[in-house]
């Protein structure tokens, strides 16, 4: 708020199930969100990711056996196959603290790679909205509920996705990671984790053109979202909203600021056509200068 941002992109609520020893209850979880929401207030959105917790964030009440590549194991919304009662408690939760700082509530959920996982997401979403009514709370209307965009099939049947979905937010770290096929945490592959790369830059081109087809906005809270090039590139492809660190967003603000709508559709389209992550930084910073 300090920084002048118009909302959260991405409020990371694992954290409230890390160094614990059983899953933080629903009534554990509606106060600290109903604080944030609260503070930012009815005109300024907060996203809440579901927890995106498993694979890499081992817990240990959530007996999963060790797994030799976390990255792509099962976690996030992939734990409703062992542990649904998990996310529908977070849901409720959302739910209620929406209602009580009297805002609408914004999610999403990642690691969504099909169809299914969608379907599973909205099916949950009404469920614990019905069972929160059930107890006579008075409840907004709607949940506005959306997509993380970062497993590159998701980013392939993206169209179909956003007939189903209010909007996307792209995961470019793990985007790139997947697409890549670079484990992000090994620094001998770090030359590979470009999102500038023009690869990752036509899969997300891709999601921007689904999600306008379907009248949806599509948002980026990857790092590359808080890079003043990564942002020029974005806008450039018809990303729409930039979600960044506090600290970046002046700098996000000024690079934006210096160019022409024009400009940064034409950057766009030669970024495709670029042939690797270091012709397209050079095409920004010409930009920036």
């Amino acid at each position: 708020l300090e920084m002048r941002a118009e909302g959260v992109g991405l409020f990371r609520t694992e954290f409230l199930f890390m160094q614990r020893r059983t899953a933080p209850s629903e009534a554990e979880q509606v106060e600290p969100y109903r604080r944030v929401f609260e503070a930012f207030g009815p005109d300024r959105p907060v996203v809440v990711r579901l927890a995106d917790i498993g694979g890499d964030k081992a817990m240990p009440y959530l007996d999963l056996p060790p797994e030799a590549n976390p990255f792509l194991g099962v976690r996030a919304i992939r734990l409703a196959g062992r542990n649904l009662e998990l996310l529908s408690a977070q849901l409720r939760a959302i739910w209620r603290a929406a209602a009580r700082a009297g805002v609408t509530p914004h999610v999403m959920a990642p690691m969504v790679a099909t169809i299914a996982d969608v379907e599973l997401l909205l099916e949950l979403r009404d469920e614990a909205r019905a069972a929160v009514a059930a107890s006579g709370e008075a409840l907004p209307e709607r949940m506005v509920t959306g997509v993380m965009i970062e497993i590159p099939v998701a980013a392939i049947l993206a169209r179909e996705i956003a007939r189903r979905v209010d909007f996307f937010s792209i995961g470019t770290n793990d985007l790139t990671q997947y697409a890549m096929a670079a484990d992000r945490s090994n620094p001998e592959l770090a030359y590979l984790q470009d999102a500038l790369h023009p690869g990752v830059l036509k899969l997300i081109a891709g999601v921007v053109a689904g999600a306008a087809e379907a009248g949806i906005p599509t948002a980026v809270c990857g790092e590359l979202a808080g890079d003043p090039a990564g942002a020029l590139v974005l806008a450039g492809l018809g990303v729409g909203e930039l979600s960044a660190d506090a600290g970046s967003l002046d700098g996000i603000r000024a690079a934006l600021a210096g160019v022409a709508r024009s400009q940064l559709r034409d950057l766009g389209q030669r970024a495709l056509d670029a042939a690797d992550a270091s012709a397209v930084r050079s095409m920004a910073a010409e930009l920036l200068a």
